[in-house]
């Protein structure tokens, strides 16, 4: 029903050997065409655990468009958040995209999120979340604000002179 009301929607559902609900996709036709005609080809994906009746995991897949507003592309259900499951989403998600070889993965490096990526976009960037990363600091820096306040700095820097001037002033700060 969603494919024929939205001209180039995508859904796919996984059963396992029962008949049993396994995974589901779902990326709308609109949003697909945006991404592939007008839309940076940088994906961030994450995960997020359902805790109400019906437990298990939804799968994101958005950009930022010319507005840095968020831009959906695609959902995924699974049972679990594990290899298998993010191997079925990102297979899902190559398969609507029309150039997966010029795409940048943003993520946690979840390990079955890297798993996905080395077996269905092997030749795409995948990089990690400059905010997942800001928390990984947080918990393992002595001098967390400075540390943090150089991070951002370095994170944002447009140019590589000052990305290196402040990784160096970071490093003056925590040599590790």
């Amino acid at each position: 029903m969603l494919e024929k009301c939205n001209p180039g929607t995508k859904t796919k559902i996984a059963t396992d050997r029962q008949n049993r609900f396994k995974y589901g996709f779902m990326a709308l036709g609109p949003c697909i065409e945006g991404f592939n005609t007008v839309i940076r080809p940088v994906i961030a994906v994450d995960a997020t655990h359902l805790k109400s009746k019906t437990k298990g995991v939804l799968l994101v897949a958005v950009c930022k468009d010319g507005n840095e507003m968020i831009y959906p592309l695609a959902f995924g259900f699974a049972n679990s958040e594990c290899s298998k499951s993010w191997t079925w989403f990102l297979k899902q998600l190559h398969d609507v995209i029309l150039h997966p070889e010029l795409v940048l993965i943003v993520s946690d490096r979840h390990t079955g999120i890297s798993n996905g990526m080395r077996a269905i976009f092997p030749n795409s960037a995948h990089v990690l979340c400059a905010y997942h990363l800001a928390n990984n600091l947080k918990q393992h820096c002595r001098k967390r604000g400075d540390v943090i306040y150089h991070y951002y700095r370095a994170a944002y820097a447009y140019r590589v002179e000052k990305f290196d001037r402040v990784m160096a002033e970071l490093k003056s700060i925590h040599p590790s």
